[in-house]
């Protein structure tokens, strides 16, 4: 005989909930839904962390509680539950802050309650940079108060945050007048000492490189009057750059000098060439060895000629010297302007088709 097998309705039957029997249960309108307790709790005063949108007759209720006795009593009231916040983190300090501000708008005639508020609401602003409201509320808090150690250290870190270091230090010796001992703010005066100090070296070496800069552009400018130098300024950041030293044991000058190879578009700066070198001194060091580029073996100390161009009036004219002049009886000519600090010279190898056709370019 085959077995019976159990049968599971769970599938096809819904097990309906009994009805309760009686009367309807009362349900008060304070009764709070469970399945949905914190969107519940978030409805009542004392578990709200956001003001609510809509009208809360509870919370109008307790506001209005507030503002309830003397205003002397209203500004506790504010300066604890400012406290509370203050106690509560720096996540709290704006709300700290605004429960001080509505104590201080008060009209409390207690001035410890006041005075208490104002250092209260410039540590909040210490802790969140706010230096300027600082400053603002020490210095009220000190009218009320000069005594008020708490408002002397707090106006003395929100100066030295604010790098003013003269007024810091000063704000410490105010400080310490009185309270002597006060361990805290002789800190800052120290560090805020130590920093001046440095800062104060540091305009110091300034102020004399400045000075040396300065006496130096004045020995170079009076040298240059000496030897009827002429300079022409096209380009202000080069002529800056234009390394020129005036040697104070030799009383000469060192020139930056260029030589210009214009037929292979080629150059030579020489860093340093003393204005009573001749042109066959550096020439003879320069072509010791032939250039790369001079593939023809031309330019050498004896087949090369040395030009300059004379930029006075419409026309450009290329002028000849000679290797064995020093660069300052060159330098001194009436025809040579030096363009941006920087004088340089054309050097063209002789009887060469290039040199011809070069110095043609001047004629027309």
């Amino acid at each position: 005989m085959a077995q019976e097998q159990p049968i599971d309705n769970s599938s096809h039957e819904t097990h309906e909930q009994p009805t309760e029997a009686g009367p309807k249960k009362f349900r008060s309108q304070f009764a709070m839904d469970f399945d949905n307790l914190d969107e519940e709790l978030s409805k009542v005063p004392l578990f709200m962390t956001d003001l609510p949108a809509e009208e809360n007759d509870t919370l109008a209720a307790l506001q209005s509680l507030v503002f309830d006795g003397t205003p002397e009593e209203v500004a506790q009231n504010f300066r604890e539950q400012g406290n509370d916040c203050f106690r509560a983190g720096k996540a709290k300090y704006p709300d700290a802050i605004a429960f001080y501000t509505k104590a201080i708008e008060t009209e409390c005639k207690d001035t410890s309650i006041i005075e208490a508020c104002l250092a209260n609401r410039a540590a909040c602003n210490l802790e969140l940079k706010n230096y300027g409201r600082v400053l603002t509320d020490c210095s009220k808090c000190l009218k009320i108060n000069p005594k008020n150690i708490k408002a002397w250290y707090r106006s003395a870190k929100a100066l030295f945050a604010l790098d003013k270091l003269v007024e810091t230090i000063d704000c410490c010796d105010h400080a310490l007048q009185v309270d002597a001992d006060n361990k805290p703010i002789q800190d800052i005066r120290e560090q805020a000492l130590k920093r001046k100090n440095v800062i104060d070296e540091k305009i110091r070496q300034k102020e004399e490189r400045e000075e040396r800069e300065r006496n130096k552009k004045q020995v170079l400018e009076n040298a240059f009057k000496e030897r009827n130098i002429k300079i022409q300024v096209e380009d202000k950041e080069v002529r800056e750059k234009a390394n020129i030293e005036y040697d104070y044991e030799t009383q000469t000058i060192n020139w930056p000098v260029f030589f210009l190879y214009p037929e292979y578009k080629e150059t030579d700066y020489i860093q340093s060439f003393n204005e009573t070198h001749t042109f066959q001194d550096h020439l003879e060091v320069m072509f010791e060895q032939p250039a790369p580029w001079d593939v023809n073996h031309q330019y050498t100390v004896d087949n090369v000629e040395i030009y300059f161009e004379d930029t006075r009036g419409l026309n450009p004219k290329l002028i000849k010297i000679g290797k064995k002049l020093p660069l300052g009886k060159v330098l001194s000519l009436e025809q040579y302007i030096i363009k941006n600090g920087v004088p340089s010279f054309i050097i063209l190898p002789k009887n060469s088709p290039f040199k011809q056709e070069y110095i043609d370019k001047f004629k027309k």
